[in-house]
């Protein structure tokens, strides 16, 4: 999934501000030469979100955005995309949807990747051992304040690259990177021959400076989310080919 360079993965709240803008993002994502595309299924607690994101999620379920439309959204655009795109969902949608269903849809659509950072530790073999034979990686989430077990077992499950916060708490612009996150993405990376993507707070092109040499990608989530609001997509072009 992830190839040998420095990767970026962006992120997009599905239906945010419309469906029909959203895929044009996606699209400009894609040419803007990002390496991956997080596509989060707007639901109305979005506990690890900060501001950006969840208004962005409010907005696309004030919109009617459902579940179906983000399976259909993924179709429209899989075809038009070649990098993997990936679902970031919490775990009360796949379980309302129904685990085994939600799984083969992803299949169907051609999700590359799922994110499910509050899936209970102790279901999560279960979810892992659905995707496993159906071209879909599950990316676990790990964070600085995890004790060394806990962060081995959750690292052992993961497929594709892990992914670590730089902080503890919620997504959300950060005006600098502290070293404390820097330190624990070079921890992590003595635990798993993985690729290690960074994010929670990437805000600039210093930011993503600072981790190369440290992690193996970063993820841009509300930072591309504010720019789009303040410079539409235009904006989130210009910046993406900035940090390549």
């Amino acid at each position: 999934m992830i190839k040998n360079k420095f990767s970026i993965m962006t992120h997009v709240v599905a239906g945010y501000p419309d469906m029909d803008t959203c895929r044009e993002l996606i699209l400009t994502m894609a040419d803007s030469g990002v390496s991956l595309i997080e596509i989060q299924i707007p639901f109305s607690d979005p506990m690890a979100d900060g501001p950006t994101i969840m208004e962005a999620s409010q907005k696309a379920l004030d919109n009617g955005v459902t579940v179906s439309d983000c399976f259909e959204l993924v179709a429209s655009v899989r075809d038009k995309v070649n990098i993997p795109l990936l679902f970031m969902s919490y775990v009360n949608i796949p379980f309302r949807y129904g685990m085994e269903a939600f799984v083969k849809e992803c299949s169907r659509v051609g999700i590359d990747g799922l994110i499910i950072p509050d899936v209970p530790f102790d279901e999560r073999l279960d979810y892992v051992s659905l995707v496993k034979g159906k071209g879909i990686c599950p990316i676990q989430v790990v964070s600085p304040d995890m004790e060394d077990s806990r962060l081995k077992d959750v690292i052992s499950q993961s497929e594709g690259f892990v992914y670590t916060t730089l902080k503890v708490g919620i997504t959300g612009a950060m005006k600098e990177i502290s070293e404390e996150g820097k330190q624990f993405v070079r921890r992590l990376k003595g635990y798993t021959k993985l690729p290690v993507l960074a994010g929670f707070g990437i805000s600039s092109k210093e930011h993503v400076e600072q981790l190369r040499g440290i992690s193996d990608g970063a993820v841009i989530g509300s930072h591309v989310i504010n720019l789009f609001n303040s410079s539409g997509t235009i904006g989130v072009r210009n910046f993406l080919s900035s940090v390549q």
